[in-house]
């Protein structure tokens, strides 16, 4: 079951450094409050203490239901423990199949430690390595983030679509 925060709304975006699993769910849902159209998530596996926090998924819903054309994408290594771990997620994609979508990278792009969220190329959310709950809101240029939305991008277009009906539930 996906852990609650202790904190209900998420805060503003500041660049930073992130400690701990709240800290990085509170950034995370900052950012999806920034992003005005777009939001690109790419991680080995999804960390339910984060990704699966009520903070996090209220701010995806507010940002995919903001606008019609709003987009939330979400490109992992591994999905088999989607269903069972984040289920409040899925439903919410299932609520939404438009706005919130995910892919699983192919065989030959897998490898990766790290997680990164953008919101349009605006911000950037780092983690180095999913296995510790540390990151850094990065307050990196236009173009460091337009090379990761590119290469997001590029990954996303060779991933296969994940058909969230064949979980079950």
């Amino acid at each position: 079951m996906a852990r609650e925060s202790t904190v209900e709304h998420a805060q503003a975006l500041a660049p930073g450094p992130c400690d701990g699993a709240d800290a990085i769910a509170q950034a995370l849902a900052a950012l999806a409050a920034s992003a005005r159209r777009e939001l690109r998530l790419h991680a080995p596996r999804l960390d339910d203490v984060i990704v699966g926090n009520s903070v996090v998924v209220d701010a995806l819903r507010r940002f995919a239901t903001r606008h019609a054309r709003n987009r939330v994408r979400i490109l992992l290594e591994e999905t088999a423990s989607l269903l069972q771990d984040h289920d409040r997620l899925i439903a919410l994609a299932r609520r939404l199949p438009e706005a919130i979508q995910f892919r699983e990278v192919e065989e030959n792009d897998r490898g990766a430690r790290d997680l990164y969220a953008v919101a349009d190329r605006s911000a950037c959310l780092l983690q180095e390595d999913v296995g510790r709950h540390r990151a850094v809101v990065a307050a990196d240029g236009p173009r460091q983030n337009a090379q990761r939305v590119e290469r997001f991008d590029e990954l996303w277009d060779r991933a296969t679509p994940v058909a969230l009906w064949s979980l079950g539930l």
